[in-house]
């Protein structure tokens, strides 16, 4: 009879020997184990109070570090920004990145973050984003939140509070900054008498004025800003003299936008930004909360997150919080006149249409001169793309305009689109071609020795000799031992080089030629935005290059595009060198190019 304490010992290592078995009695028991998690560090910072906090990014980092040493985790890459989790997602550039990074390399199975809130504090974006990259197999890991099985009802609603939480905090700081920032353009200098300012670049005429006022708890010094009227002297007069002249002798009289613009350029006025003035900019300079402010009012909480324009009724207004340039009767006088004659906002030279589905506009068609971005002009019955120098500076800082038929460029790059979509109509032959060329970029990138399996198996049969050896009886065991150790290791490297890390990417063929009849049909049949979304997603830049009359046209590959997490910059070599297909393509304007 066996007794119960010989069956518990027995059941304990009939599983080890099984696997001593299957995998070797040699091999250490750390490699028996699962490999070793790939991940990605992710930090983030937005306000000094964090910093304080001890939150900075490189102590994320340090503590991350520690972490992954801790749990035997891999860091591949680290990734990091100094920006707020709550702006727009189109502002998270490095975020983004990461993603990328993460969707595109299949080794990597984990994002390693020191909380939750460092991720995202938006929750229904953070709860989404967290189940897509768990349905692609990446966990992302919080070193300071409580960690949650999400498949149980408890991890559901642990889930949904510790997202909830993130998002209030977010709220409740934005809540208190903003609280801070109506306290500040309402208070005082106690020595000059104007009103503190909330950042940002001063108007025209304006110069910004930091001071120094008390000190923080660890002693550093509290910056104020003011404004104070710029008395830098251009041809004889101050700036600040020059705004007003321009604002009364002109605005006040039904200048258009562009003859202020001309203006200032003939005259050699510095502008804002850049070399040149343009007619945006006074645009700007001459909208209701501009002129409040040139009336010595403080303005704060104008814009909405998307750059439009708040009511007035919710706009925080202070009086003589600077020194005026026009009185209020002048502001009114503008006012009226601009809102009189609204045509003549912009002059003759920016007959510009607002309503034609201009494709390339926006920046994705851009001038090699100068590098400004071509936009959108219609002259009698015909629509052009020119350099935005033309209409809004004068051409000034770029050169003689060249008109590019609108309708020809956006049909020429359109057809560039389509012989790429053709690329993958033979399914069988594109995803053959495709992922063998993948497979030997993985290999490469990952290390693996093709030859590995045959150099292995002459290993296996140095290490079969020396123990046969042994067990015939050679006396030096020690010689032995150590060779045996050697090739050991040997073949523990052998065996990784031979497995790589992962699996190589591969291409869904279904999913790409499911793509490519969508998409010909948006660009046959959708509307001007969906069409625009598709070009947006394929086409690189469209460059004009006057002297040569000539436009270039640089096409991608939407990661998008493609499943199981393969490199878009992959494919384009892919694409380029093993298929022949033309990634750029030039088109030569027509002779009468207006």
């Amino acid at each position: 009879m066996i007794s119960t304490a010989a069956t518990a010992t027995g059941e304990t290592e009939r599983p080890q020997r099984l696997i001593d078995a299957l995998v070797g009695a040699d091999v250490p028991a750390s490699a028996r184990d699962v490999a070793r998690v790939k991940a990605v560090a992710w930090a983030r910072v937005s306000t000094d109070m964090q910093e304080e906090r001890g939150l900075s990014v490189p102590q994320q980092l340090r503590d991350i570090r520690r972490y992954a040493d801790e749990h035997d985790i891999d860091i591949v890459d680290e990734f990091h920004e100094a920006t707020s989790a709550f702006r727009r997602e189109a502002k998270r550039v490095e975020f983004h990145r990461m993603l990328d990074q993460v969707k595109a390399d299949r080794s990597i199975t984990a994002i390693l973050i020191h909380d939750f809130s460092r991720f995202s504090r938006d929750s229904v974006r953070a709860k989404s984003l967290v189940r897509e990259l768990r349905g692609r197999g990446v966990r992302v890991i919080s070193l300071n939140d409580p960690e949650v099985d999400p498949e149980t009802p408890a991890g559901v609603y642990m889930e949904a509070i510790t997202y909830a939480k993130n998002e209030a905090y977010s709220r409740e700081i934005a809540f208190h900054t903003r609280k801070g920032c109506r306290s500040n353009l309402q208070t005082r200098d106690p020595e000059t008498g104007w009103c503190y300012k909330n950042g940002g670049q001063s108007l025209w005429g304006y110069r910004t004025e930091r001071l120094v006022r008390g000190q923080d708890k660890r002693g550093r010094p509290i910056f104020k800003s003011i404004w104070l009227l710029d008395e830098t002297v251009v041809q004889g007069r101050a700036i600040h003299e020059w705004v007003h002249h321009c604002l009364i002798e002109y605005a006040a009289k039904g200048a258009s936008l562009d003859e202020l613009r001309d203006f200032c350029n003939d005259h050699g006025l510095p502008a804002r930004r850049g070399k040149y003035w343009s007619s945006s900019t006074w645009n700007s300079l001459l909208s209701p909360h501009a002129l409040l402010q040139y009336c010595g009012f403080g303005v704060w909480n104008v814009h909405r997150k998307n750059g439009s324009i708040k009511p007035a009724s919710e706009w925080v207004v202070v009086e003589n919080a600077h020194r005026a340039i026009i009185t209020e009767d002048e502001a009114k006088a503008i006012m009226a006149v601009r809102r009189g004659d609204a045509r003549k906002r912009f002059g003759k030279t920016s007959n510009r249409s607002c309503s034609s589905p201009y494709l390339l506009s926006g920046g994705l068609f851009k001038c090699a001169r100068c590098g400004a971005n071509m936009t959108g002009l219609r002259l009698t019955k015909h629509a052009y793309y020119v350099c935005g120098s033309l209409p809004y500076r004068k051409g000034r800082g770029c050169g003689p305009g060249v008109y590019v038929p609108q309708l020809a460029v956006e049909a020429e790059t359109i057809k560039g689109l389509s012989e790429l979509l053709a690329v993958c109509r033979d399914p069988k032959a594109f995803a053959r071609q495709v992922n063998n060329e993948l497979k030997a970029l993985w290999e490469k990138s990952n290390g693996r020795d093709p030859q590995a399996a045959s150099k292995l198996a002459a290993l296996e049969v140095k290490i079969a000799n020396i123990r046969r050896a042994v067990e015939e009886g050679l006396s030096d065991a020690a010689w032995a031992n150590t060779r045996l150790r050697e090739l050991q290791a040997e073949r523990r490297a052998l065996t990784a080089r031979a497995g790589g890390v992962g699996e190589p990417p591969t291409i869904d063929v279904a999913t790409v030629l499911a793509y490519r009849r969508d998409a010909e049909k948006l660009l046959a049949h959708g509307s001007p935005l969906e069409r625009k979304q598709v070009l947006r997603a394929w086409v690189e830049q469209v460059r004009l290059e006057p002297e040569r009359l000539e436009v270039e046209i640089a096409y991608r590959v939407p990661p998008e595009l493609f499943m199981n997490g393969m490199v878009a910059g992959a494919y384009l070599v892919v694409n380029h060198e093993l298929l022949g297909t033309r990634l750029t393509r030039r088109w030569r304007l027509p002779r009468r190019g207006r």
